[in-house]
């Protein structure tokens, strides 16, 4: 330990720390000591460990688990944040921490302080931070800010304000300003918990992230201009319905912000439907005019009650994010080269503009305005990103070549059909050309060390074709985040060594990862080649950015539709997939000294779940530590017990950690196909349940779970009602975190706040239960931990439907959710990328290529 030099130098960061038992103290005491000792001895560089309480105790050496987690705190923090003070405040209220704060800020008038972390021990029955709970916390930290000088950060939200206590979960999901944790019976996941803690406080709020520079600090202009022009027409009474998403969300938190102010109701809904029935009502009764806000991909959602909306000559805007129209196949777009909502518009009779261009924005809202007091319905406002990020402080400049874009309307042109099948039409085969054919076979009999094949749906002959293949090539294959298990972990009950995971964008697995870069970045383009198999290579099929397809890969892409050939693909194969793998398998030379060297490439990206969090067994769970605990249980019931299953993955953090972690045996059905519409792939589990001779184990989270009804009375009236029958076992594996995750992920990439309104899901956890319905058995249990033995035999249980409420931590660790996420500390190997982003707060230099 050191002393308190105050000399304003170097950083210091004050951890505080409230409760009235000392082992509480003693061991955050004994974590930060350790955290602060550095890797170099005698090195005065190094941090230094400050503590105004209980002096951390002597101890056994605690288990792997911990020394891991503290080693890779040191190896991020000993490059990144080399020379600071770590003082820890200890305090029995928060009141008490207030005052030896004030106390030891005062007369400090320069250098870099902060609030890293605020850690609550409360007893059960004083509690500040129960989802329904009064403001006895919020005040508590209102007197922290109040004590703190200018200089000293104090930014209490979900990585900075941890409470633990010993009471059970509650019942109540909802995701909280602050974490919330039951209080660890083991020290040395309290210690490994508070080292995380702080080490996340460093990188993802201290030094800032490379996306949260981006975020401009003004208001969206589109939010500005209609709640303005809302507010002139109609004051207070107004209000804002709105359903959350990535490319929305600063939009809504603008207008959020705007209606709060101006006393105007802000009303959320299950649904996207639910906006617009509630809309309608308040229009009918009150004449409340209404602005609604979605996200990508939801026009149709609204269902028959636009019409409904139109009919009623309803006054309000929707606005719903899309895409450019010459984006290609863009994530949840509705404007593009195969579909074109515009078109659904114009034959429902309702007004609308297409809003692409900044510079137009202000004119096309003009139009839409006079379109909203012509007595008509609503107005419809499809917005590109472009147009959403565009902040308030100035009307861009004119675009050279202006057009209008609704006028333009792209001709649509058929999706992809099902192959095979009794109920598919006869197609004509499509033969592989020889100019075509001759360079990609020479990439794969002659050319780079790292050859990675991503599948699309696979007939059985096809399936042969592609695993002999890689087998003998030394070919990685992934599967993608909408055809998850077209090519799997297990065939046959067999591990596939060739096999790396998923690539997507997003739930991209590490393996994947680690094959196609290197230091952070992608290989060079020589030195590897992506194929793309039965696939258009939508924009959900990679997490790369249009410049980074079109730049630093190799791509080679195979496909019988034409209108599917994707412009930025060095080697486009228009044709059919049985009859390249039949040709490419018939031309197969690939020398052994080649294969050995891809099957090496393949080894070196190994099997490794890249966090520590996976093994902390904290309460809640993270889902780093669940999926890697039923992942287990999945191994050993397919190596063991012959077992297999049809996944079912919701869109969703859940539905992509599921993806990512868990091993398939063949193929699923993803949410995420198409629109990723979230609670679709819940909705498909009676049909597969009662059409499969195999177990269904599907995932959803509460965000999924809150859009649609429930599906055990209809499998529970299917099977005891109309004779229906189920083969195997169906486990429902129902994820709570209280939040839209993925959402708040995106949001807390660009200002590490707390959880905002509009991510917030409460979810009311049902009691355990068990009932026997004829010869069915359905249970309902709450699953705070994984028991293998247990679990395992719940899995085995046939003509069972088992229902697992799962109160899952939110976080933003790994599983893929962006590139970003393979620069973070807990990472196996670390880029000299990260230290770079450490050091320079603001848009890192490779934003450009990352999402």
């Amino acid at each position: 330990m050191g002393s308190d030099s105050g000399d304003g130098k170097r950083p210091r960061f004050f951890v505080v720390a409230v409760g009235a038992r000392a082992p509480f103290h003693r061991t955050i005491a004994t974590a930060l000591a350790d955290l602060a000792g550095g890797t170099g001895p005698g090195d005065d560089s190094l941090r230094e460990f400050v503590t105004d309480g209980p002096a951390p105790g002597r101890r056994e050496p605690w288990p792997d688990a911990y020394a891991q987690a503290l080693t890779r705190s040191r190896r991020f923090l000993d490059r990144a944040l080399p020379a600071a003070e770590i003082r820890l405040v200890h305090a029995e209220t928060l009141a008490d921490a207030a005052r030896r704060l004030r106390r030891l800020t005062a007369g400090r008038r320069d250098g870099d302080d902060a609030i890293a972390l605020l850690l609550i021990e409360s007893e059960p029955a004083d509690a500040p931070t129960g989802p329904l709970a009064g403001g006895g916390l919020a005040e508590g930290l209102d007197e922290l800010r109040a004590v703190l000088p200018a200089h000293t950060r104090g930014e209490f939200g979900a990585y900075t304000v941890f409470v633990y206590d010993d009471s059970p979960l509650d019942p109540v999901r909802l995701a909280h300003p602050c974490t919330r944790r039951q209080l660890p019976g083991l020290a040395w996941v309290l210690g490994a918990d508070v080292i995380c803690s702080f080490t996340d406080y460093v990188q993802l709020c201290y030094a800032g992230s490379a996306l949260r520079g981006a975020a401009p600090d003004a208001p969206a202009l589109l939010a500005d201009e209609l709640a303005g022009f809302l507010a002139e027409q109609a004051g207070d009474t107004w209000g804002l319905h709105y359903y959350t998403g990535s490319v929305v969300s600063g939009l809504i938190a603008d207008l959020e912000t705007r209606a709060t102010r101006g006393g105007n109701p802000v009303l959320r809904g299950p649904s996207e439907h639910s906006l617009a029935c509630g809309a309608l009502a308040r229009w009918q009764l009150d004449e409340a005019p209404f602005l609604i806000v979605v996200t990508s991909g939801m026009i149709d959602e609204f269902r028959g009650t636009l019409a409904n909306l139109r009919e009623a000559r309803a006054r309000g805007f929707i606005v719903c994010a899309d895409s450019r129209p010459d984006a290609w196949y863009p994530f949840q777009g509705t404007v593009h080269g195969a579909e074109d909502s515009r078109e659904v518009l114009r034959a429902r009779g309702l007004e609308f503009r297409y809003l692409d261009d900044p510079a137009r924005l202000r004119e096309q809202l003009a139009e839409a305005f006079t379109a909203y007091g012509a007595d008509r319905g609503p107005v419809v406002l499809l917005a590109t990103p472009e147009v959403l990020r565009t902040a308030a402080v100035a009307a861009p400049a004119a675009r050279p070549g202006g057009r209008t874009p609704e006028d333009a309307t792209p001709g649509a042109s058929p999706g992809s059909l099902p192959a095979g099948g009794p109920a598919a039409r006869a197609r004509p085969r499509l033969v592989v050309g020889e100019d075509d054919l001759a360079p990609v076979m020479d990439i794969i009999n002659d050319g780079p060390a790292r050859l990675l094949w991503q599948c699309g749906r696979l007939g059985a002959e096809e399936s042969a074709l592609v695993h002999d293949i890689a087998d003998r090539a030394g070919v990685a294959l992934a599967d993608s985040l909408t055809r998850p298990g077209s090519v799997a972990r297990y065939r046959d009950g067999k591990a596939v060594p060739q096999y790396l995971g998923t690539l997507g964008v997003f739930g991209y697995s590490d393996r994947v990862h680690a094959f196609l870069h290197h230091a952070g970045r992608l290989r060079p383009r020589d030195e590897q080649c992506l194929f793309f198999l039965k696939s258009r290579i939508a924009e959900a099929a990679t997490p790369f950015s249009p410049r980074a397809l079109q730049r630093s890969l190799r791509i080679v892409q195979i496909t019988r539709e034409e209108q599917h050939l994707a412009p930025f693909a060095d080697h486009r194969l228009r044709c059919d997939g049985l009859e390249f793998l039949r040709e490419v398998r018939r031309r197969l030379d690939v020398p052994e000294p080649l294969r050995a060297r891809r099957m090496r490439a393949i080894e070196e990206s190994r099997d490794s779940p890249s966090d520590i969090v996976h093994a902390l067994p904290l309460v809640p769970m993270s889902p780093n530590y669940f999926f890697r605990r039923l992942g287990a249980v999945l191994d050993t019931l397919i190596t063991d017990h012959g077992y297999t299953y049809t996944g079912v993955f919701d869109v969703g953090r859940g539905g992509l950690s599921a993806i990512r972690n868990l091993p398939r045996t063949g193929p699923g059905f993803s949410g995420w196909y198409g629109r990723s519409l979230m609670g679709d792939a819940l909705q498909a589990v009676p049909a597969l349940a009662l059409s499969r001779g195999d177990n269904v184990l599907a995932f959803v989270g509460d965000g999924a779970l809150a859009l649609v009804p429930g599906i055990v009375p209809t499998l529970v009236q299917e099977v005891c009602v109309n004779g229906h029958r189920l083969a195997g076992n169906v486990s429902v594996f129902q994820l709570i975190d209280g939040g839209h995750s993925v959402i708040r992920t995106y949001r807390e990439g660009r200002r590490a706040g707390e959880a905002e309104r509009q991510t917030q899901v409460l979810h009311l956890m049902d009691d355990e239960w068990e009932r026997k319905l004829g010869g069915l058995t359905v249970t309902h249990r709450r699953l705070t931990d994984v028991d293998p033995v247990e679990l395992t035999d719940r899995l085995l249980r046939r003509s069972a439907v088992d229902v697992y409420s799962v109160p899952l931590a939110h976080n933003n660790e790994g599983d893929g959710l962006s590139l970003l996420s393979s620069l973070g500390w807990q990472r196996d190997t670390l880029p000299e990328l990260t230290f770079a982003m450490a050091r320079r707060p603001g848009p890192s230099a490779h934003e450009g290529e990352l999402r």
